[in-house]
């Protein structure tokens, strides 16, 4: 058994104990402000975190706007481009299935000699009706066989006539063209 005495004053008691309580709320409000502390620092990060995100989210909203916007010009010239596009496939595809008479006037310039003189050329539907005069006989004669050599032309009607003159011959011609050799394939 342990028996204490308290001989102090009064007084010094209650210093004691106020001291001791003093004491006391000097450690809570410690402890208190230390919890506070880490509570305001704990929503500093939190407040923190969130502004960075906020920042996050809208530089990627400015940029899915812009990357949108990319977006909508690249498809308004996509379908630019597939319109033009269809209509060079309509253009190609009139173009395949009509007669190239033009094709075929460069492919008479190049068959032609070079002392020829056509009048006249006509022709209804492959038939081609062709005049001219040629200063010789041998021009005309030459140009007969440049024309008959070429694949893209058959069924000459030739007159016998052309052939009396020596100088100054005018001519006359009939002769079909294939209708392969006019379809637009390119092949001149």
């Amino acid at each position: 058994m342990k028996i204490s005495l308290n001989l102090l004053p009064e007084q010094k008691k209650e210093i004691i104990q106020r001291k001791r309580l003093e004491r006391f709320l000097l450690l809570q409000s410690f402890l208190f402000l230390s919890i506070v502390a880490f509570y305001l620092i704990v929503l500093g990060g939190v407040f923190f975190i969130l502004h960075e995100n906020r920042l996050f989210i809208e530089a990627a909203g400015e940029k899915a706007t812009a990357e949108q916007s990319d977006l909508q010009e690249l498809s308004r010239y996509e379908s630019v481009f597939r319109d033009a596009n269809a209509l060079a496939t309509a253009a190609n595809r009139f173009q395949r299935s009509r007669s190239d008479w033009t094709g075929f006037l460069f492919r008479l310039d190049r068959l032609i000699p070079p002392h020829i003189l056509l009048t006249s050329l006509s022709t209804k539907q492959y038939q081609v009706f062709l005049s001219g005069t040629a200063d010789t006989r041998d021009d005309f004669l030459a140009l007969e066989t440049s024309l008959k050599v070429d694949a893209c032309l058959s069924d000459f009607n030739v007159p016998v006539s052309n052939l009396f003159l020596e100088k100054n011959v005018e001519f006359q011609f009939d002769f079909t063209v294939k209708n392969t050799c006019l379809m637009g394939t390119g092949s001149v």
